[in-house]
């Protein structure tokens, strides 16, 4: 099952969704519309090893929960995820306990 993403006329927003995207599909295979701590830990080390892909001007958390809805995430994980986002965001360290290396292969353009 794929879930694609509604393509916006920015380019930059819709590569800031191509993780949640990912992360969607890959978690509908593995575990039936839960998200897994591996999945968790990846997202949570991205936003510490790539803060101008998740930054402020690039996406809003507002933008993003709706995002994480619309790629077909339960209201809760969707609820966790931004709240990830809002924390590193606010400059506050998100710890992940596995993956802490790990960065996204999906190429973004930053905000100049």
């Amino acid at each position: 099952m794929k879930h694609a993403l509604p393509y916006c006329s920015q380019r930059r927003t819709v590569s800031a969704y191509r993780p949640i995207a990912w992360m969607s599909h890959h978690t509908v295979r593995a575990s039936a519309l839960a998200w897994d701590w591996n999945e968790k830990d990846k997202l949570k080390a991205s936003l510490m090893n790539e803060p101008d892909r998740w930054s402020r001007p690039r996406i809003s958390p507002e933008a993003f929960d709706a995002q994480c809805q619309a790629a077909g995430l339960p209201a809760d994980d969707a609820a966790t995820v931004s709240e990830f986002l809002r924390k590193a965001q606010s400059g506050r360290r998100l710890a992940p306990r596995w993956y802490r290396n790990f960065k996204f292969q999906y190429d973004y353009d930053p905000v100049v």
